[in-house]
């Protein structure tokens, strides 16, 4: 999309990627909804910020990801939370997709601080690089390196520790 675009045009066009991403991050769809009202709020607020250097979804992203994460931290609005068991599991042993899968993620995000959880957002679901992402969330890439390595490392053992435990539900 070239120029500069209006609201309308922007929300027609990205609306349904920035609720998807508030509805991963917050698991309600009504708190989607509204998040995502307000996403586009902020986004005609900061306009003057949007740097050509990404595209609009990915500056929309940005926004959204980062307001989700302070509505949570804010205790704003409740995380849905629910059960991992047998049903959760793929015939492989994998995580089935849906909304178990986007719980865990949740719970695991909850665990880290706000930079840590915006990075491992853009890092891992917006696959952005690591010197935009450490741009983007304020840290020097070695910085950011480690934190994605620590969070990496937490989903490891959170990961085994639930398997462990659906895998004795099924037994």
């Amino acid at each position: 999309m070239d120029g500069d675009p209006s609201l309308e045009t922007l929300y027609v066009q990205y609306g349904h990627h920035v609720f998807r991403r508030c509805r991963y991050l917050l698991g309600s769809e009504d708190a989607a909804w509204d998040a995502t009202q307000e996403v586009f709020l902020k986004a005609e607020r900061a306009r003057g910020g949007f740097e050509a250097r990404a595209s609009w979804l990915t500056w929309l992203q940005r926004i959204a990801t980062h307001h989700c994460l302070n509505l949570l931290r804010a205790g704003k609005v409740r995380r849905g939370r629910g059960t991992v068991g047998p049903d959760a599991l793929d015939a492989e042993g994998r995580f089935a997709e849906g909304s178990e899968r986007a719980v865990l993620v949740r719970d695991l995000l909850a665990c880290f601080d706000a930079q840590t959880q915006a990075a491992a957002v853009h890092y891992f679901v917006d696959e952005m690089s690591q010197e935009e992402v450490a741009a983007a969330v304020g840290l020097s890439v070695p910085t950011l390196r480690k934190r994605l390595r620590g969070f990496v490392e937490r989903a490891r053992r959170e990961g085994a520790r639930v398997l462990a435990g659906a895998a004795e539900r099924r037994s």
